[in-house]
């Protein structure tokens, strides 16, 4: 069964292949990369990779990073989600964290709280995931205000890249 949930305003909604045009533009917009560190340019191709990538985690963890679609306009907002990490991260491993991107047309509006609220609802109750991590770049004050917005608690600082990021968890009730 497919990943859907709704808010007022939004539709997370599975990422489909044909949505690729879509994902490649909002992971090679420079506004929206401004605070990812070590981030490469990606072609389109690399881009499908990444999709590839997003649309497997669905299969093999019932969650992962969702389209964000807007419900008055049927537009691609961005995405939101929780994914399952293997790699290593600061001293982490095999952890779930939160992510979220949105197109800078739609910034203000409340949509990345929207989502991830929608998003931690569904790992936390629905998936029973007992703890999701977000890792934000210390510059990047308007994703520091959403991860607090929706309960994320600070846990401790690291570098990586040269570049100070803050480490945030929630855990299930």
């Amino acid at each position: 069964m497919a990943i859907q949930l709704e808010t007022n305003r939004i539709i997370l909604r599975e990422f489909m292949l044909h949505d690729l045009e879509e994902f490649h533009t909002l992971e090679t917009n420079e506004a929206v990369l401004k605070y990812l560190t070590n981030y490469p340019k990606r072609t389109l191709n690399e881009s499908k990779e990444i999709l590839c990538q997003v649309i497997e985690q669905y299969r093999n963890f019932k969650t992962g990073r969702l389209a964000i679609i807007d419900k008055a306009t049927q537009g691609f907002i961005g995405w939101c989600g929780i994914k399952f990490n293997n790699h290593k991260r600061h001293v982490y491993e095999n952890f779930y964290d939160l992510g979220y991107r949105i197109h800078p047309n739609y910034w203000g509006n409340g949509f990345a709280t929207e989502a991830s609220i929608a998003c931690l609802n569904y790992g936390l109750n629905d998936l029973e995931i007992s703890n999701v991590s977000a890792i934000v770049n210390t510059q990047n004050t308007q994703s520091l205000k959403v991860i607090s917005k929706v309960g994320f608690n600070y846990k401790e600082s690291f570098l990586e890249h040269n570049t100070e990021k803050h480490w945030y968890e929630v855990t299930r009730k």
